[in-house]
């Protein structure tokens, strides 16, 4: 079936309406890939437990380096807090992808394409996953800005590999946040900090970070069987202790703050929580009472509130959910930038099941101008090319599996944000970012268990028997208008 595209209208001047993209009418008797969901009067809602308190307390009494976003992505520090040099402080810079490395790329025109620091091994690391991504772009929607800076943010969840042990900054599932500079490609990793008690101290936040929103000051992080965790970037501050020989977190008895060696701090100020956890999230059995927060995009068109897109992955099953919680704007007189709340629980605006899909590690959704609502995802295929879906309410249209053959990035690609504006300029972007590796020889001598090596047709690391382990890891974004891209299923 057809597609076709049609101009973009703007609905307010903090939010774009995204491209009308819509299909020939589907036959009846056929079944949509899309089905809206029944839900029970509480299922998938969520309750509140605010740290707005002791994350008030921990910024404007015990952390008194106060620091804005333009801190964050511009100062440059070539020494630790002891005044030694210390070059794994310094800001890293993203470069372009080059060799082998370019198989992480979608097979379409991008408009931006970067790798991360060789030089820091972000790259490369087998520790650090990049997972969620979300930009300013998403998060203002007006000139694409935030605190004057046009910054994506991306965040990183800490693998614990076969022989180590986890604890303390090497903690398993334990999450940071980096801040990219979109007109300096220069980046920044902060330490995500839960305030404890009424917010004297605090520890580090641990989850698989699937999905990320940036919305204002606000950054939502999933938490993949619990909920969603919200930071402020507001509340940003700068520790005592800060360079690459600083192994701890939080206040000690002195009063020194540090953070896993990092320079700064954003603090969560809420945590949404849904009533008991998943049966598993591990990708083979969907519970039908409780969601896999596994992704997150933010939804700003139609009539109606705006929406915190959230949806799960199940590599092993089809049917997995997406879930539209109803969200304030940021002027709004309760709750601003929050999710809307009614009877101590979230709003959900609506929810569906991906009756035919599978694997699905991003998405995000949209209403045109005819008022359909639109659907757009990444499935992951490991290190094999992955499948980018445009689908919608209604499409019939068989769903492209990874067996039938990869269309996008490769890595698998992780998340997918809508930019719409610089400045005074539509530049209609769809940004996302992959994560993979293929493991060297000294990696899988070190770590086999975690790497075997690869020998599966069609995968990029198959017959990789490089001396260095080789990045599939990029940032990019493809025009979210063109044709080579939404015409992809």
């Amino acid at each position: 079936m057809g597609l076709r595209s049609r101009l973009l209208a703007s609905v307010a001047a903090t939010a774009a309406l995204l491209t009308g993209l819509t299909a020939q009418p589907a036959a009846a008797a056929d079944t949509p890939t899309m089905t809206r969901l029944s839900l029970g009067a509480d299922q998938f809602r969520l309750t509140d437990t605010s740290t707005v308190s002791a994350a008030d307390n921990l910024h404007d009494n015990v952390l008194a380096g106060h620091a804005t976003l333009t801190d964050v992505v511009t100062t440059d520090y070539t020494k630790n807090s002891a005044g030694a040099t210390d070059p794994w402080l310094n800001l890293r810079s993203m470069r372009a992808c080059t060799g082998a490395e370019t198989k992480a790329l979608p097979p379409v025109t991008t408009k931006t394409a970067w790798c991360w620091s060789h030089a820091h091994s972000d790259d490369t690391t087998p520790h650090w996953w990049p997972q969620g991504l979300s930009t300013t772009g998403t998060a203002d929607g007006g000139d694409g800005a935030i605190q004057g800076r046009r910054v994506t943010a991306v965040s990183w969840h800490y693998e614990v590999l076969e022989g180590e042990t986890s604890q303390g900054c090497t903690t398993h599932n334990m999450l940071k946040l980096t801040f990219l500079d979109r007109d300096t490609g220069k980046y920044r990793h902060v330490f995500l900090a839960e305030p404890t008690g009424s917010g004297t101290s605090f520890r580090p936040v641990t989850g698989h970070g699937g999905g990320i929103v940036w919305y204002g000051n606000h950054i939502y992080v999933t938490d993949t069987a619990h909920g969603i965790r919200v930071f402020d970037i507001d509340r940003m501050a700068k520790v005592d202790r800060y360079g690459s020989d600083v192994h701890t977190y939080g206040v000690d008895s002195g009063g020194r703050s540090s953070a896993c060696g990092y320079p700064y701090v954003v603090p969560q100020v809420h945590y949404y929580k849904q009533a008991g956890t998943p049966t598993s999230c591990q990708g083979e059995t969907i519970d039908p009472q409780h969601l896999c927060f596994s992704w997150l995009s933010l939804d700003k068109t139609g009539d109606g509130p705006y929406k915190l897109v959230t949806g799960e992955w199940y590599g092993g099953a089809d049917g997995g959910r997406v879930v539209r919680y109803q969200l304030n704007p940021a002027g709004s007189a309760s709750y601003p930038g929050l999710l809307n709340m009614s009877g101590g629980r979230t709003v959900i605006q609506d929810a569906y099941a991906a009756a035919r899909y599978r694997g699905l590690q991003g998405g995000m959704t949209w209403t045109d101008g005819q008022g359909v609502l639109n659907f757009a995802f990444h499935k992951g295929c490991g290190t094999k090319p992955g499948v980018y879906s445009h689908t919608w309410a209604g499409d019939t249209r068989a769903a492209t599996s990874c067996a039938a053959g990869g269309n996008w990035a490769v890595g698998p690609p992780q998340a997918l944000s809508y930019w719409p504006r610089l400045g005074t300029t539509q530049v209609e972007e769809l940004w996302g970012q992959t994560e993979g590796i293929c493991a060297g020889s000294a990696l899988r001598a070190a770590h086999g268990e975690d790497f075997p090596v690869v020998t599966e047709p069609g995968n990029a690391c198959t017959g990789y028997a490089g001396e260095e382990t080789l990045s599939l890891r990029a940032v990019f974004s493809v025009g979210f208008d063109d044709p080579a891209v939404q015409n992809l299923h």
